[in-house]
């Protein structure tokens, strides 16, 4: 007979199945046909990935996100990561002088996680130019966007968790602002066989975009506009399997495989590996399909454990084609509580 608590995984997993695989009637949560919508998505800075190792590994990152980026990629792998307490930094250096930082902080229970996370895309300084001035008027602007979010994730079993994340955007355009609530959704599942999971994720759904205020008045002999036009989000469902083999006793690699399905693009079929050395070298790359600039990305990391914390710095650099390499750092922190004996106390001040 079929437990409770399996009967709850299956309807979980049911759920995600039917979510990704159906357009919703409010907003189409994931549109069937992204390739026919090439382009019709707003809000791009929410697609840029969030920490090295997620990018080395060919962003194949929805069943591995059991560290200080998890709700970033699956608010679920909040409840796996390896101490109570965990923060995360990123930052790249983008294409075209573009700056991207992000910050994540989490803690959890034996039952439940928090995490707050935030991101900000600073375009710098842009000439302003008009079909008159096209070299430039000599003045500039700023396109800059930012998020904060908030998730809640939940431990069903020692093996199932769900999670969910809440999160602010706003795009400042020179005068004209974007603001828009957007919601993640994930689970991860781990299935029993050495340490092989299976990782689902929604993320980025919610209303259409659009930007407030009026439209700018136009030169003689265009027709004016009354609103400006909207733009759906940029919804993007994630479902992936991640192993660890032990090679030998100081050797191990992780295999990871997402498939990826962009409501404004073509699916996508994601894979990495890491290669890891005494668990303080690691060597990652990673591949992702159907796309026409770039693909490849590698990287390694550094970690360090010691009694009081747990530290990783990773690097990334992943290739954008006529665009060229983007490179990518971040830093892994989680603070480890060792637990005192039962009688500690009594022994202190003791001789």
């Amino acid at each position: 007979m079929v437990g409770g608590s399996t009967r709850r995984i299956l309807g979980a997993l049911v759920l995600a199945a039917v979510l990704g695989a159906t357009p919703a009637a409010a907003g189409d949560l994931i549109r069937l046909f992204g390739e026919e919508n090439a382009g019709t998505a707003g809000a791009q800075f929410l697609r840029v990935p969030a920490g090295a190792r997620a990018v080395a590994l060919g962003k194949a990152y929805v069943a591995v996100a059991t560290d200080g980026v998890a709700p970033m990629w699956n608010p679920a792998g909040i409840m796996r990561t390896p101490g109570r307490k965990n923060f995360f930094a990123g930052h790249t250096e983008y294409t075209a002088g573009i700056d991207l930082h992000h910050l994540a902080f989490h803690v959890r229970g034996q039952n439940f996680g928090y995490a707050i996370t935030a991101g900000i895309l600073r375009s710098g300084d842009i000439l302003r130019t008009t079909e008159l001035h096209q070299q430039g008027t000599g003045q500039f602007f700023h396109a800059n966007q930012f998020f904060v979010g908030a998730s809640l994730a939940r431990a069903m079993t020692d093996r199932f968790s769900l999670g969910g994340t809440v999160k602010f955007y706003q795009e400042n355009l020179d005068e004209y602002r974007i603001n828009a609530l957007l919601a993640d959704l994930g689970i991860l599942y781990y299935v029993g066989l050495g340490d092989l999971r299976i990782g689902f994720a929604v993320r980025n759904f919610g209303g259409d975009l659009k930007p407030g205020g009026s439209p700018p008045a136009l030169a003689d002999g265009y027709q004016p506009t009354g609103e400006f036009q909207s733009f759906p989000a940029p919804t993007v469902g994630t479902f992936g399997t991640a192993r660890t083999w032990q090679l030998t006793r100081r050797l191990d690699l992780l295999t990871t495989a997402d498939f990826n399905h962009p409501s404004d693009n073509n699916e996508s079929f994601r894979m990495g590996t890491e290669l890891g050395l005494n668990r303080m070298l690691f060597l990652r790359g990673g591949y992702e399909t159907s796309r026409d600039e770039g693909g490849l990305a590698a990287g390694f990391g550094l970690q360090l454990k010691r009694k009081q914390f747990l530290l990783r710095i990773d690097y990334a650099y992943s290739d954008m084609g006529t665009f060229g390499v983007v490179h990518h750092v971040s830093v892994d922190l989680s603070p480890l509580v060792r637990r005192k004996a039962p009688d500690a106390w009594r022994r202190k001040g003791r001789p």
